[in-house]
């Protein structure tokens, strides 16, 4: 199981806007999405390359007036 964090997300958004818009990126099925405040979320997904397909369809898209930040999550908060 591989996980993936979506960052700069608009106040509005949740867990079925964000499974909606994975599904229509092509992105494919995912186990688990998990929405926090503050504007991120963390989802888990079986494979590696459906987070890496994640990354390079979402990383900048703009989503409910919000540019994405996607990419791999990593254990302790300490992203590149």
């Amino acid at each position: 199981m591989s996980k993936l964090y979506i960052g700069n997300l608009a106040a509005e958004a949740n867990e079925a806007a964000l499974r909606q818009l994975l599904q229509e990126s092509g992105v494919g099925n995912v186990s688990s999405v998990l929405v926090k405040r503050g504007g991120y979320a963390f989802i888990d997904c079986p494979e590696q390359s459906t987070v890496d397909r994640a990354i390079e369809k979402l990383n900048g898209h703009i989503f409910m007036g919000s540019t994405l930040v996607v990419e791999p999550s990593v254990a302790g908060g300490r992203r590149k």
